[in-house]
C-alpha cells in the first residue's frame, strides 16, 4: 500500500486508474472500461480483443462491476501458452462475476492448476501467476493452492514494496548487451564470457527465451542471440547459429513474415529481426529473405511507420527495419528504407532527439533508436544533432535515464533501466563505425 501511495515518475494512465480503484476502495466502472477500450486500441490489432478481455477481468478483480453486455467466450485456439493461460484466467473471473459458472469447464480449471508449483513462477511471469490465483480463488477446493501461490508471489516482492510483472529479463538483457558491446568493440575476453553464458541458455529446439525460467522461445531473443554469436565468432559458433536459424524458420508464417511466438500472426519488427540474422549467411536464405521483405513492405504504412511491436517507441521497429534493408539495393528494400529515412528525418525534434511518437518530447532511448538510422545517412547533420542530445543526457558514470520503453503485456510499459544504457551504447557504436571505419 505504501508503494501504491507513492508518486511514480513513469506511471501510465492505466496504472493511475488501477491505483485509484485499489486505494479508494470503490469501483469506477465507466472510466475504467473506457480505459480498457483505449488499452485495446493501442495493442497490436490481432491482440486487441484479447487484451480488452484481460483488462476487464483485472478491473473486476479490483472490485469494479462486471462489464455490461455479459460474459463473452474467447477461444483458446491458435494462442501461444501464455496467452491461453491469460484468456482462461480472465474467462473464469468474468464468468464467476456474471454468475455464469456453467461457462467454466473442468479443462479450464485443469489448465490453470497446471501452472501452480510451490516456489515456482510459471514461465517467470508473475502477472500470469497472479491472474491464475485470482481465478482459482473464486473456485472451490483451491485454498491450499492459492495460499502456496501467494507465498510464491511474495518471494518476488521488492524492497520498495512493489512487485514486478516478470521475475527477470536476464536473457534478453544479456543478448542485447552482448550485441551492443560487440558492436562497440569491447574486449574479446568479455565477449567470450557472454557468449558462453548465452550458449548455455539455448533451448534444445535452438531458440532462446527472455529468461532462463521460461520454456517458450521467442523470435526477439533468438534473433539477437544469433546476431551476437555470429558477430563474435562465425566459425566457432556455426553449429548453434545454424540450429537457431532452423528454429526461426520453423515458426515462419505462410505470409512470409515471422511472428514472436510459433503459430501467432507475423509482425514487422520480428520479420526485420529475422532478415538481419539471415543476411549474415550470404545468399543461402535469399528466397526466405525476399519473401520476408515483401511482408515487411506490405506492413509499412504510407508515412513509413509500422504497426506497434514490443516497444512503446515507434523508432524501435524503424531502426530494426532500416538495418534489415540496408544490405539490399534491389527489390522492395530500397523503397522501405527510403520511407523510413524520410519519416525519421521529418520527426526529429528541435533539440536533436526523438520522442516515442511524432510531437512528443525527446527521450534518450527513442533518440538512440533514431541515431542508429541517422548514422547510416549520407547527410551527417541528423546524426550529429542526435549525438549531441544523447551526450547531454548522459551521466558522468556513463548511464542514461530514459522512460520505460519495452511493453509487455502489450501495450503496458515495463522498465529495465540497463536497457537504456545498452541501446545508448549500441547507437554510439553505430555512429563510431560510421566516423571511424
Amino acid at each position: 500500500m505504501r508503494y501504491l501511495h507513492q508518486p511514480h515518475r513513469h506511471g501510465s494512465s492505466w496504472d493511475e486508474a488501477f491505483t485509484a480503484i485499489v486505494l479508494r476502495k470503490r469501483a469506477q466502472a465507466a472510466s475504467a472500461y473506457r480505459a480498457a477500450d483505449d488499452f485495446a486500441a493501442r495493442a497490436p490489432r490481432f491482440t486487441g480483443p484479447r487484451k480488452r478481455l484481460v483488462f476487464q477481468a483485472i478491473l473486476v478483480m479490483l472490485g469494479s462491476e462486471p462489464p455490461s453486455g455479459g460474459c463473452e467466450l474467447f477461444p483458446r485456439h491458435g494462442l501461444h501458452p501464455w496467452a491461453s493461460i491469460q484468456v482462461t484466467a480472465a474467462k473464469v473471473v468474468l464468468a464467476y462475476a456474471a454468475a455464469r459458472s456453467d461457462m467454466i469447464g473442468s479443462e479450464d480449471v485443469a489448465l490453470l492448476l497446471s501452472t501452480q508449483r510451490p516456489g515456482e513462477v510459471w514461465e517467470g511471469n508473475l502477472l500470469i501467476h497472479l491472474l491464475v490465483l485470482h481465478a482459482l480463488s473464486r473456485l472451490p477446493g483451491n485454498v491450499t493452492t492459492v495460499r502456496d501461490g501467494i507465498r510464491t508471489a511474495l518471494l518476488h516482492q521488492r524492497d520498495d514494496g512493489g512487485v514486478p510483472f516478470v521475475t527477470d529479463t536476464d536473457t534478453w538483457t544479456a543478448v542485447t548487451a552482448g550485441l551492443a558491446l560487440r558492436t562497440a568493440g569491447a574486449p574479446r575476453g568479455s565477449l567470450e564470457r557472454i557468449a558462453q553464458h548465452v550458449l548455455r541458455l539455448q533451448h534444445p529446439s535452438g531458440g532462446w527465451s527472455y529468461t532462463d525460467r521460461a520454456r517458450l522461445a521467442d523470435t526477439d531473443c533468438t534473433t539477437v542471440a544469433l546476431e551476437f554469436l555470429h558477430e563474435s565468432d562465425p566459425h566457432a559458433y556455426r553449429n548453434p547459429v545454424q540450429c537457431g536459424i532452423q528454429a526461426l524458420l520453423s515458426v515462419r508464417g505462410g505470409d512470409g513474415g515471422f511472428p514472436t511466438y510459433a503459430g501467432t500472426p507475423s509482425e514487422a519488427c520480428m520479420t526485420a529481426a529475422v532478415i538481419n540474422v539471415l543476411a549474415t549467411q550470404g545468399s543461402r536464405y535469399q528466397r526466405v529473405i525476399d519473401e520476408a521483405m515483401t511482408f515487411l513492405a506490405g506492413s509499412q504504412e504510407p508515412d513509413g511507420s509500422f504497426p506497434p511491436g514490443w516497444s512503446d517507441s515507434r523508432l524501435h521497429t524503424l531502426f530494426r527495419a532500416h538495418l534489415a534493408t540496408r544490405p539490399f539495393t534491389a527489390g522492395r528494400a530500397p523503397v522501405v528504407r527510403e520511407r523510413i529515412v524520410r519519416l525519421v528525418r521529418s520527426i526529429q525534434n528541435d533539440d536533436g532527439g526523438w520522442g516515442k511518437e511524432d510531437g512528443t518530447p525527446s527521450d534518450a532511448i527513442s533518440t538512440a533508436y533514431g541515431l542508429i538510422v541517422a548514422a547510416g545517412l549520407p547527410d551527417h547533420l541528423p546524426a550529429v544533432r542526435a549525438a549531441e542530445y544523447l551526450l547531454s543526457q548522459q551521466h558522468s558514470d556513463g548511464r542514461i535515464d530514459a522512460p520505460p520503453d519495452m511493453v509487455g503485456p502489450r501495450p503496458l510499459p515495463y522498465h529495465v533501466p540497463v536497457l537504456s544504457d545498452v541501446f545508448l551504447l549500441l547507437s554510439l557504436a553505430h555512429l563510431t563505425r560510421r566516423v571511424t571505419p
